[in-house]
């Protein structure tokens, strides 16, 4: 299959953490080396303000940043008004491939998507990784009226919708009516060969004889680092004795009073935390492998894929149950999840493991075995029958 991997807000090949980029990006581009390995030629497609520019990145793989709006930095909030001018430009400039499939990553792709669908007489898939419906119910942020009305557009237009886990596909069918024969549940993998076990030993940035935590992401409020910082100043503050660090791995993104120095500062924690930028895969892994527990505090999550890479690294998570996290992290086993978003019950749990260190050592067996369900290459095998169910369905 010749397929059009659409990600129109952020390249595929950007570092995750940084801007826009996240799981998602890692989703996209492990997605399509897979099926670049398995034979099909894939089509990674961005919007670029600068020259449109093509280069094979992997076997069987392109990568095309295409040129829209020309020298304008835009925000992800700006860029529904391009949704347009990028199907038309990249119309333009994939017409001399003969596209099969379109798989459009999130709302703004997925817009893009319909109107090249139509174009190049291929079924569009839709995998949303967040929906606005979804993300308003967990974590109380409202979202624009414009994202949940192409949303809802584009969900009953799209010719298959690849849901992360069984959670969003049950908030797809609550939310939007999605019929339930029009989902298909593919669970995210993991790049294995970078991520396990054996990866050199790091210094610890703030000694040895402690509860580590890593936290690795976008440091927004969506993400929920300032609920991490809560927990271990309260924990502090009733165990002084107990000495848990932290270590954040990333950039700022969005909210420019997200001041979690200051937050540090008032936590009185500055000594027990440090802040790095974002990491480089092979550098990350070691980072998971070396902690003794990895964070993921996020007030909503579609899946995950952080959770699922620590785990794979042999390090258990705690993380907050919402969303896929729930299939990301097997509670009490390969990590714990904190039932809502509370800085107190984190606190109790940090303090819990602090003082139980056994506990974290059995985790990280189990971690290391839970991650085992999560393949690219099974991924790719599920994403290709829904890929083939779309065309059938097409051509009557």
């Amino acid at each position: 299959m010749r397929i059009a991997m659409l990600s129109l807000h952020t390249s595929p090949m950007q570092q995750p953490g940084s801007g826009d980029a996240g799981g998602m990006n890692v989703y996209i581009q492990n997605l399509s080396f897979a099926l670049g390995a398995l034979g099909h030629e894939v089509h990674m497609v961005t919007r670029s303000a600068g020259p449109t520019e093509s280069q094979q990145v992997a076997e069987g793989v392109w990568m095309h940043h295409v040129q829209v709006a020309a020298n304008q930095n835009l925000s992800k909030e700006q860029l529904p008004q391009i949704i347009d001018p990028a199907a038309a430009a990249i119309a333009e400039h994939l017409q001399g491939i003969k596209i099969d499939v379109i798989h459009a990553h999130y709302w703004l792709s997925g817009m893009v998507g319909l109107q090249l669908a139509t174009v190049f007489h291929a079924p569009l898939i839709v995998s949303m990784h967040t929906s606005a419906a979804a993300k308003e119910h967990e974590s109380g942020i409202a979202e624009p009226a414009l994202r949940k009305d192409a949303e809802t557009l584009l969900l009953n237009q799209a010719n298959r919708i690849v849901a992360n886990t069984p959670v969003e596909s049950s908030q797809l069918q609550k939310f939007y009516g999605v019929d339930k024969s029009n989902l298909d549940v593919v669970l995210p993998g993991v790049n294995h060969r970078v991520f396990h076990p054996d990866q050199d030993k790091l210094c610890r940035p703030l000694g040895a004889d402690d509860l580590h935590l890593v936290y690795a992401g976008r440091l927004q409020p969506l993400k929920g680092a300032h609920l991490l910082l809560k927990a271990v100043g309260a924990a502090r503050r009733q165990h002084p004795e107990l000495r848990i660090t932290a270590s954040l791995f990333g950039a700022a993104s969005g909210s420019a009073d997200y001041d979690l120095d200051q937050l540090c500062e008032r936590e009185g924690i500055e000594d027990v935390v440090r802040f790095f930028g974002p990491q480089e895969p092979a550098q990350l892994a070691a980072v998971f492998a070396n902690a003794d527990v990895v964070a993921v505090p996020s007030l909503s999550e579609t899946f995950g894929l952080v959770a699922a890479e620590a785990q794979a690294c042999g390090t258990p998570v705690i993380a907050n149950a919402v969303g896929g996290l729930s299939y990301a992290v097997n509670d009490g086993a390969s990590g714990w999840l904190i039932p809502e978003p509370n800085s107190s019950l984190w606190a109790q749990k940090l303090i819990h493991l602090a003082q139980h260190p056994e506990i974290v050592t059995q985790a990280g067996h189990d971690a290391l075995e839970h991650s085992g369900a999560f393949t690219w290459e099974r991924a790719a095998v599920e994403t290709l029958a829904s890929y083939r169910i779309s065309q059938s369905a097409l051509l009557g």
